[in-house]
Parts: structure tokens; sequence; C-alpha cells
């Protein structure tokens, strides 16, 4: 796959032709989800459908569609069995919607990325950004895509969760999750330790659609919403925790504003805490990395992808000690960080990451 970078032993121009095509892939994919193909096949049951019970379903024609089809059964998505068509392991536990790990917000989310995408040349002329929201938006719209947006995430950070947590053998107390979105990495710690609490903290105008999707968990009576300006030296907490979360947060700023929000968590932190920074690093799985450096660079105003060495050096000038970059088996790795080596030394660091 082009994501992970040319390979000088395979043949060059077949490697830039498919990083020409690579949109067909993801085009296919998009087209699934809207309309709602691998839900419908599903809806047929454990049997799986026929072409002929598809099509109509979909409103597509016969014979176009089973040409799609055969596409999505050489991705993987489908399989078949002589005239039956049915769903993958993989569709069943990322592409419907009421698998834990449902990817399709995620997905959909990207696919609206499309359009800032095509003003890359522009920006790079212009030296920033150059789509933005038309000034007369109204709330409502904000809200609908805060409401996509979220929802997206929330896609994203169950599927890494899990992975952060198993860091961990014990924790107590209070954790504060900070620019936390859907709650989603918070509510996996809830999960996996019970002596646990946690703060949300996000902007005022995000905690509505936060505390909506934690309404629908069994961790509502275990949370408490703060809403705060990360960017603000002061968030207005009164207290330490021993968790502190920072998940994709790094990468939606550049240095100065990431050297202040460090600077505060830091301050939050107690004396036998940890940090968690889960994020896209350099170092790690490059090619995503610059991808979505990139991706920051059209729609942010400044947000950037950083080095774990960059990350830890800050983290250092606070006096805490960090841990050595953590890849995960996706496309993120975690850095730790606490007051002393031996809060650190209560971690699991012999992950399986593969």
């Amino acid at each position: 796959m082009v994501m992970k970078g040319y390979d000088p032993k395979t043949n060059g121009g077949q490697y830039l032709e498919d990083l020409a095509t690579a949109y067909w892939v993801s085009d296919a994919l998009f087209t699934a989800l809207e309309m709602d193909l691998f839900q419908t096949i599903d809806d047929f049951g454990i049997r799986g459908a026929s072409l002929a019970e598809l099509a109509p379903k979909l409103g597509a024609n016969e014979s176009a569609l089973k040409r799609y089809l055969a596409l999505l059964k050489s991705l993987g998505l489908l399989g078949q069995h002589q005239n039956i068509y049915y769903n993958q392991l993989i569709t069943k536990e990322y592409l419907l919607k009421e698998s834990p790990l449902y990817q399709g917000d995620s997905i959909l989310w990207r696919k609206n990325l499309r359009d800032d995408w095509t003003t890359l040349k522009a920006s790079l002329i212009a030296g920033g950004r150059v789509n933005f929201l038309p000034e007369d938006i109204s709330e409502t719209e904000l809200n609908r895509r805060r409401a996509n947006y979220i929802r997206a995430m929330d896609n994203v950070a169950k599927l890494k969760a899990q992975d952060c947590t198993a860091f961990f053998t014990e924790l107590s107390g209070a954790i504060l999750d900070v620019g936390t979105g859907s709650g989603a990495m918070a509510l996996a710690f809830l999960e996996a330790f019970p002596d646990t609490e946690a703060t949300l903290l996000d902007i005022k105008q995000m905690l509505p659609q936060t505390q909506k999707l934690v309404a629908a968990t069994t961790f509502s009576d275990r949370v408490c919403y703060h809403p705060a300006n990360i960017l603000e030296p002061d968030w207005g907490l009164t207290q330490k925790y021993q968790l502190i979360i920072l998940s994709n947060i790094v990468h939606a700023y550049a240095e100065a504003e990431n050297e202040q929000v460090l600077k505060t968590a830091a301050s939050h932190l107690s004396d036998d805490g940890i940090i968690l920074i889960h994020d896209f690093f350099n170092e790690h799985h490059p090619v995503k990395a610059h991808l979505s450096d990139i991706n920051m660079f059209l729609n942010t105003y400044n947000g950037k992808v950083f080095s774990g060495a960059w990350v830890s050096a800050e983290l250092g000038k606070h006096d805490l000690v960090t841990s050595p970059l953590m890849p995960l088996a996706t496309d993120t790795a975690l850095i730790f960080a606490a007051r002393s080596q031996s809060a650190l030394d209560r971690l699991c660091f012999k992950q399986d990451t593969n």
C-alpha cells in the first residue's frame, strides 16, 4: 500500500501509478457507505444476499452493481459463495453501525476533507490555509459540523483507546481528559479501572455533543464536564490528577500554543501521576504522519505534526521524565511523562504491537 512508502526493490512506475489512483480505492469505500451497502447485506441475515436481491434495495443497475461488488470483493470487504454476497469479518467489525468499533463516521468525515486537499497548490503559494468557512455560517450548521466531527473522532478514539489502557496495570483517582472530544479515551479508562472518575475538558460549544455520547454509556455518574479554552494559561481547575490525557491535541497547534498547553497540563499533574500523550509523530509511520501534517496545514490555522523528540524535550522543561516513543499497531504512538522515574516504572511498556 502507498501508505508504506516506496520500496526500491519494487517497480517504481507501478508505485507512482498506485499513488495516482489511490483515490479510486477511497471513493469505492465512500460509495459503499453512502449507499448503506454493507448494512443492506447484513439486513438479509446470516445467509447473505444475491445480486438480484441487492440491486433493487440499493436502487442500482444490476449489471453495474455486479462489477462494483467484484471490486469490493477484491478489496477484502465482501465475500461470495456462488451467487450470494456476504460481509467479511473486517466489514462486520468496522463498517456495520451496531459494531462497537464502527468506523463509518470517521471514513465519511475524511471524504469531506477532499475539498480542502484541492487547495494544496494555492495554500503552498499563500503559505497557509486558504479554504475557510463562510463568515455568515449559522450556529445550526456549526453544531451539525461539530456533531459530525465528534462522531468521527469517537470512531477513531474507540479504535485506539484499549491499546492505551493496556499500558496500565492499575489506576485509581482523578483523570483529566484535555480537549476530550467524544470522551472515548477517558471512558476507556473508566471502564478498565473502576476506582477512577474523569473530568472532561473542552470548549463550551463542544461539550453538549460530548454529553450526548457519554449519556448513552454507563459511566455518566463518574464524569464531570469542565468548559475551558486550553490555549489559555488558566483552565480554572483546582485539583491535581493521577492521569492527564492529551489525545490528538498536540498536532492541532504550533509550537507556542503547545508549549503553553504542556506547561498547564504539567501544573495539574499529581506527584505520582502520569501524562499520556497520544498523537501522530514523525518518527512513527512517517508517510501517514507527513500526510497528517499537510492535512493540518490545509484545515487548521497552524496545526502540525511534531517529532516525539520535540514533545519529550518540552515536557522535560517542566521537570518531567518521559518514556521512549511507544508506537501503537496503528498510525499513532504514545509518550508518557511523570514527575519521577518510579511513576513511569509502574507502567507496562512491553506491548505487542504486531
